[in-house]
C-alpha cells in the first residue's frame, strides 16, 4: 500500500472542492490511503498550548469543532483518515496531554518539533540571526527535544525527523553518532517514523530523514509511514513512490496504517 498521513488544508477552507484539488493529485500519484494532519497551531481550542509563542493569535483562529466535523463528512466519501500534527514543547507535555485526551477521534497524531530554546522558530526565516550560532548546540537542542518527543508517548509517528537541516545548513561533526542515538531512541520507543519528501522542496533538496540517516535507523526493525507534508494540491503526493522504493530498498520492512489511533503493520 502507498499511503500519505501528512498534508494540510490550512492555505484554503474546509470545502469538500479544495479538499478534491488535493485528492484528485494523490491519485494521480498513485496513492492508494490519505490522510489529513492539520497543525494543532491552527486551532483555537489547542491556544493554551501555544499560548507563549509570538505567533498564537495570528495562528490559532480556527474552529477543531469545524475540523472534525469536515473530516468526519468526507470520511463517509472518502478513504481518508483524520490526523493532526502536534508540536511539542518538554514543559507543555500535561497539556498536549490533556488535549489530546479530550478528542478521541484522530487515527493518529504527528508529533514533530519546530521550535527550539528562546521560542526560536527555526524554520520560519532562514536569515534569522539565530542560526549564527553554534550548529552544533542548535543540531543538538533539536535532537534532544525530538527524543523527549518521541519518549513522551503523546505521539503515534515522529515527522520529518530531521528537520532541523532544511535550509542546507552544513551539517555538524557529530551527525552520525547523533543519528545513532536518535535510532536507538525509536526503536525502543515503538513509534512509527514517517517519510516525510517535503524536504525535495527546501533548499536541503533532500528527504526526511536524509537517505545517510535512514542508512543507519534501516538496521532497526522500525515501521514507517509516509507523507508529502502538503500545504497546495500540487504537492500532495508528491515524491512518495520514490521515497517507498528507497526504503524498500534499505530494508525497512513494516508499514504502519491507522485506525483511532491503534496500527496495524503491513509488509512493504
Amino acid at each position: 500500500m502507498i499511503l500519505d498521513y501528512h498534508m494540510h488544508l490550512e492555505k484554503g477552507e474546509f470545502t469538500k472542492e479544495w479538499w478534491e484539488e488535493f485528492y484528485r493529485r494523490e491519485l494521480e500519484n498513485g496513492i492508494e490511503e490519505v490522510g489529513i494532519s492539520e497543525h494543532g497551531h491552527r486551532f483555537i481550542e489547542a491556544r493554551y498550548i501555544y499560548k507563549h509563542l509570538p505567533y498564537t493569535e495570528k495562528w490559532c483562529d480556527s474552529s477543531l469543532e469545524r475540523y472534525i466535523g469536515f473530516m468526519e463528512e468526507l470520511k463517509d466519501i472518502y478513504n481518508v483518515k483524520i490526523g493532526i500534527e502536534m508540536d511539542y514543547f518538554p514543559e507543555k507535555e500535561d497539556e498536549i496531554r490533556e488535549f489530546l485526551k479530550n478528542y478521541s477521534v484522530f487515527d493518529y497524531v504527528l508529533g514533530s518539533v519546530h521550535w527550539l530554546n528562546c521560542g526560536f522558530g527555526f524554520d520560519i526565516d532562514p536569515n534569522d540571526p539565530r542560526w549564527s550560532n553554534n550548529l552544533e548546540e542548535i543540531f543538538t537542542d533539536y535532537f534532544d527535544r525530538v527524543k523527549k518527543a518521541i519518549n513522551s508517548g503523546l505521539f503515534d509517528i515522529i515527522a520529518h525527523l530531521d528537520l532541523i537541516k532544511l535550509w542546507g545548513v552544513p551539517l555538524p561533526e557529530n551527525i552520525d553518532s547523533i543519528y545513532r542515538e536518535v535510532a536507538r531512541v525509536i526503536a525502543d520507543s515503538g513509534i512509527v517514523l514517517e517519510i516525510n519528501t517535503s524536504g525535495l522542496r527546501r533548499p536541503v533538496k533532500e528527504i526526511y530523514p536524509s537517505p545517510r540517516f535512514l542508512e543507519v535507523l534501516s538496521k532497526y526493525d522500525i515501521p514507517i509511514t509516509f507523507g508529502s507534508d502538503a500545504h497546495l494540491p500540487e504537492d500532495a503526493g508528491k515524491f512518495i513512490r520514490d521515497a517507498y522504493e528507497l526504503v524498500k530498498s534499505l530494508g525497512f520492512k513494516r508499514l504502519a496504517v491507522f485506525n483511532k489511533r491503534r496500527p496495524e503493520f503491513l509488509p512493504l
